[in-house]
Order: C-alpha cells, then sequence, then structure tokens
C-alpha cells in the first residue's frame, strides 16, 4: 500500500515536462510522504486490529522528556553529519572552500542582483532562517515516512533480530522511493541503475541511525522525523557553504555526499554510538536494538500484519 501510493503521487512527473524541477514536484511528492503512515493505519485497524498509536509507537506518558531531549539532538546530529561530510569531501581533494566566504559573498551577490542588497552577514542569517523555517515545515511530511517505517516497520521486523531487521527495513524503505529515484530524485546526473544501487546501503545506514533515535525516545518516532527533516532540509546548504565554482564539477555523489560512502560511514558510526545500550543484541552490530527503548519487549513472532 505504502508503495502503491507513492507511485501514484510519482506517476504525473514521468511524463510532465521537467520532472522533478516541475513546481509541484516537492507538494505533491511531499503529500505520498504520508504514504506509509496510511498503511500502518489500514494495516492496524483492518488486518492486526489493534491500537494504531501502541502499533507506530506515539504514546506519550512518560517519554515526554526523552521525547523533548532527542527531537533537537537528532536534528543537531543530521546536521553535524551533513556538514562533517562537506568538509570531509574538500578535505579529501575536492575544490571548496572551508572558510565559508566563498558561499557568504556568493549568497550576498545573489541578494543583490534580485534586489535585496544588504550586509553579507544579513543575508547569511536570512538564508540560514529559512532553511530553519523550511526544517519544521518538512518535519510534518517526514512524520508521515517514520511513522511507517521506524514506528511501525521496525516493531514488526525486530523479532528477526536487530541486524537483519535493520537492513531489511533500510532496503524496504530504499526501494519504496523507486518511483523517484528512477526520474532524478538523489545522485544528480549519475546513471538512475547506480543510483538506486547506492541508495539502498545509504538508506540503511540512515535507517540504523533514525532506529536509534527512536529508541533513545522510547519508541516514538518523532524526534527521528525531525532528523530526516534536517536530512532533507540541509544536505545542499552543507554543500553549498563550503563550495566553489569548481566543487560540483569536481565531487562524486556516490561518495562526497550524506547519501555517498562518506556519509554512510559517518552515519553508521554515530548509530551505533548513540543505540541505546540496554538494547543491544548479540548480533555483532554495534549498538544495535532487541527491544523497544521504552522497555517493552518485542514479541516472540511478527503480527499477523507483518
Amino acid at each position: 500500500m505504502a508503495y502503491g501510493l507513492l507511485a501514484l503521487c510519482a506517476a504525473p512527473f514521468w511524463v510532465l515536462e521537467g520532472g522533478i524541477a516541475h513546481p509541484l514536484y516537492t507538494l505533491v511528492i511531499g503529500a505520498g510522504m504520508f504514504a506509509p503512515t496510511i498503511a500502518s493505519v489500514v494495516v492496524a485497524k483492518l488486518v492486526d486490529r489493534t491500537s494504531w498509536r501502541d502499533a507506530v509507537g506515539l504514546r506519550f506518558r512518560g517519554k515526554w522528556k526523552r521525547i523533548l531531549l532527542w527531537a533537537p539532538l537528532a536534528a543537531l546530529i543530521m546536521f553535524a553529519i551533513n556538514l562533517a561530510t562537506a568538509v570531509i569531501m574538500v578535505l579529501r581533494g575536492v575544490p571548496g572552500d572551508l572558510t565559508g566566504s566563498t558561499w557568504a559573498a556568493e549568497v550576498s551577490r545573489a541578494m543583490a542582483e534580485n534586489g535585496a542588497e544588504m550586509p553579507t552577514a544579513a543575508a547569511v542569517a536570512l538564508i540560514l532562517a529559512v532553511t530553519f523555517l523550511g526544517m519544521l515545515l518538512t518535519v510534518v511530511p517526514a512524520l508521515g515516512e517514520e511513522i511507517g517505517w521506524r514506528g511501525w516497520l521496525w516493531r514488526e521486523l525486530k523479532p528477526l533480530g536487530a541486524l537483519p531487521a535493520i537492513v531489511l527495513g533500510g532496503a524496504i524503505w530504499s526501494l519504496w522511493h523507486l518511483p523517484i529515484t528512477l526520474i532524478g530524485h538523489n545522485y544528480t546526473g549519475e546513471p538512475r541503475w547506480a543510483a538506486v544501487a547506492m541508495f539502498i546501503p545509504a538508506c540503511i545506514a540512515l535507517n540504523y541511525l533514525f532506529v536509534a533515535i527512536t529508541e533513545r525516545a522510547g519508541g516514538n518516532p518523532i524526534p527521528s522525523a525531525f532528523a530526516h527533516s534536517v536530512l532533507n532540509s540541509t544536505l545542499g546548504l552543507t554543500l553549498s557553504v563550503v563550495a566553489t565554482s569548481d566543487t560540483v564539477a569536481s565531487l562524486n555523489w556516490f561518495v562526497d555526499t550524506p547519501l555517498g560512502l562518506i556519509g554512510i560511514v559517518l552515519t553508521a558510526a554515530v548509530a551505533g554510538a548513540i543505540m541505546p545500550r540496554h538494547a543491544r543484541p548479540d548480533t555483532g552490530l554495534p549498538g544495535a536494538a532487541a527491544g523497544h527503548g521504552d522497555g517493552e519487549h518485542a514479541p516472540a513472532a511478527p503480527t499477523a500484519g507483518g
């Protein structure tokens, strides 16, 4: 159901002029991000006949402190990963400016060309404020994904063991993106078959991180939605901050981005570091979770909706 609903949302952009550059693309795909939540509601209510809020972890009693702590922490962690990926890109030899002065000057120049001339510091502050506002707005569609993937699916896959659950959950999440990956979303200009293949390990690493955040929040997926939103909202910004006119032509999208090899390694390392110690099973996966972050025990076998 989740796959089908996103495919329906993406279908028009396979034929509309501009594809992912079409003015309506972001809005329509943003709506499609609620597909996993819709699917979880239907399965919980009509198949498992259980409480949907319990099934996806949307409970708050006794968890408020953890949720309020980990929502901003998750956002900061994801921003740090994005920024660190960009910095490592420059350190490995891709042309760039780690001082950010080239980017700041370009921002100021672009503002002036559009009739909004202002001091460089003010122009940079405005861009950062707009980015922050965008992050807050995109938390909502990000939660549409997180409720389904980190809320419902993670709980359903846990009985398989942490390592299989994280890998399988990440692969399922990655392939859910196929309708938009195949028309150019992610890995700009790269062959689509390679983009699909690369996105699988990227999503497995991100699934590991978002699962760790969810476990830290007592099984509630709201903090992971903040991390997800920051990933989407600041990926381009963090690359731009260190970029020069030669950066884009020289970077390797499969290596130098948060969805490339550098980002995958950083994301997996951070996920292993923050996964709750009490939730680590004997699977050989650093920090992987076996039980719910709130101390609940996973069922012995998947429910009927699994």
